[in-house]
This record gives C-alpha cells, sequence and structure tokens, in this order.
C-alpha cells in the first residue's frame, strides 16, 4: 500500500514482502513503523523478567534459559523489522520465531509422561530408560508420580526430537526462502508448533497433574496466556482488513500522538508478548510439578508455588 512518507528513510527502499498498516517514516527518519517498533520491547521486557523471575527461585535448566534468550532475540529481530522494512530484518523477525517455538515444543515432547501409557507396550520401551545412577546428580529432575518408577526419556529418542525439530526448521526455512515466500505459509508452521505445544501440555495437565491447588493455577495461567493471544489476533486481524478506516481516524481525527493508540499491530506485540509470559510460567510451572528436584536426599518440588500479584491479582509468578 502507497503511503506519503513525511521523513526521509534512512535505511533506504522497502523490501519487505508485509507492509503493516502503521504509516511509514511519519514520526522519524530513523524508524519506519515508530509504535510497531517500540511495541517490542514487551518481548525484551518478558524474556528478561523471566530470566530474573526463575535465577531468584534456582531453576537453571538449559531449555528456559534458551527460551528466555530466543524470546529476547525475536523482540530484537522484529522490532529490526518494523524499523526498517527491509527483506533480511523481515526474516530475522520470522524465522527464529519458528526456530525458538521448536524449544518449548521439544521440551513438552519430551516428556516421559506423555509415553506413560506405553509402558507396557515392548514395542515403545525403548522410548524410556530407568536412570538410577541420576539420582545423585544435583538439580536432577524426577517423577513426582509415585506410581510410576524413576524414568527418563531414552538419550536416542530425545536425539529423535531434537532432529526431528532441527529437520522441520530446516525444511521450513528453505521452502519459505526459496518457493513460498508467502507470510502465510510462515504463519500457519508457527501456528502448528504451537498447537502442539497446548496440546500436550493440556494432555499432560489433565492426566498428570493430580493436586487441585497446582492443576487450578496452571489452567488459570493457560487459559490467560491463551486469551491474551487471542486478543492479540483478533487485533491483528482488524488492523488488516480495516486498515483504511483505521488510518483516517487517526489522520483526521485523533492526530499524533493521541492517534498512537490505533496502531492495533503494536496492540498484538504487547498482548503477545503478555500472553507468553503467562504460558510460559504454565509450562515451567507444568514441568516444576511434573517432576522433583533433588539435590542429596532433599526434594525441592513441592516448595514451588504460583502465586498471583499486581492490580485484582492477575500476574502469575513462581515462588519457593
Amino acid at each position: 500500500m502507497s503511503e506519503t512518507l513525511q521523513h526521509s528513510p534512512i535505511w533506504g527502499n522497502i523490501t519487505s514482502t508485509i507492509d503493516w498498516c502503521e504509516e511509514n517514516y511519519v514520526q522519524s527518519s530513523f524508524i519506519a513503523e515508530f509504535c510497531n517498533t517500540i511495541s517490542n520491547l514487551s518481548y525484551v521486557f518478558v524474556s528478561f523478567y523471566l530470566f530474573y523471575s526463575l535465577k531468584k527461585i534456582g531453576i537453571s535448566e538449559l531449555r528456559f534459559k534458551l527460551t528466555m534468550l530466543g524470546l529476547l532475540l525475536v523482540g530484537i529481530g522484529s522490532a529490526m523489522f518494523h524499523m526498517s522494512l527491509r527483506y533480511d530484518c523481515q526474516l530475522l523477525d520470522e524465522l527464529p520465531m519458528i526456530y525458538i517455538t521448536c524449544i518449548p515444543c521439544y521440551s513438552v515432547l519430551s516428556e516421559p509422561f506423555l509415553y506413560y501409557s506405553k509402558l507396557k507396550s515392548q514395542k515403545y520401551f525403548q522410548i524410556l530408560r530407568n536412570d538410577d545412577e541420576a539420582t545423585s546428580e544435583n538439580s536432577r529432575l524426577l517423577p513426582n508420580n509415585n506410581s510410576m518408577n524413576l524414568v527418563k526419556i531414552s538419550k536416542s529418542y530425545e536425539i529423535f526430537i531434537i532432529i526431528l525439530l532441527s529437520g522441520l526448521s530446516i525444511v521450513m526455512t528453505i521452502v519459505y526462502y526459496f518457493f513460498i515466500t508467502n507470510p502465510i505459509f510462515h504463519e500457519v508452521c508457527y501456528g502448528l508448533l504451537n498447537f502442539i505445544i497446548v496440546y500436550a501440555a493440556v494432555y499432560l495437565t489433565k492426566n498428570f497433574v493430580k493436586e487441585p491447588y497446582v492443576k487450578k493455577n496452571l489452567i488459570k495461567s493457560s487459559l490467560a496466556g491463551i486469551a491474551l493471544f487471542g486478543t492479540g489476533f483478533f487485533l491483528w486481524g482488524m488492523d488488516r482488513k480495516f486498515c483504511g478506516e483505521f488510518r483516517t481516524i487517526r489522520r483526521d481525527y485523533l492526530k499524533l500522538p493521541l492517534g498512537n493508540i490505533l496502531e492495533l499491530h503494536a496492540w498484538w506485540h504487547i498482548f503477545t508478548g503478555l500472553g507468553l509470559y503467562y504460558i510460559l510460567t504454565y509450562l515451567i510451572f507444568l514441568r516444576i510439578n511434573l517432576h522433583n528436584q533433588i539435590k542429596g536426599d532433599v526434594y525441592y518440588g513441592s516448595n514451588y508455588k504460583m502465586h498471583w500479584i499486581g492490580p485484582f491479582k492477575l500476574i502469575p509468578t513462581l515462588t519457593n
């Protein structure tokens, strides 16, 4: 969509395959889409806050650290894209979304509890293995379901999941870069990965979380995250479908800076950033309660709690 530029673009011609509803270089010659750029601070804030929160309560699993780091990189990549509207920066926004989502996808798919019903089947027995030596390791995650033996997913099956997700990421990258450059392809792939995560996490919550207090908080956090994502997606869709109408209102009635309120793609960033906080908190608390942490003879899993803080106690936080 052609636009009247009020500032000369410092980044050169627009080369991205997407140009959002926010008018380009209206507020600055350094930033093509001002609101869409600064709203990525939501991802940066959530990443740093979760880093801090996990360190504070002593959770140091690599999968969580990589997820938070990935969220930070997605925020930076998305800001670079909306700041420049260059195709190379667009890829720095879109492709890391796929790569980083593979980490929580691996996390839920590698949970041995997913395969618990197949333990008695010789065909699937190789998926799981006993690991008695691991009881002496610091921060070893153990099942807290008393009916289940100390068991861990086999290394070969874990590697299979990693190779599978890595392979899918590589294939998706090649297809998206060379063959199907339509952003809808990226959106479908991203949506499928998130569906797998939510489906597996809900299955684990429903079948293996027994304590009512824990299950109640997990459900509350997950529903809040999904609702925030849904709200962001709705605003994103409205921004695309009624772009002309929103521009008219912003230009002729609200004007700057009040018109920034109706930059709905920026609200997509904010709502999905908040939604990710709720969903990631849910996944972390779920994993904690599927397992007990052990150090020597002391178990720590039952000490972790989810508290709700802030206005109207709407914000979940983990404590021990």
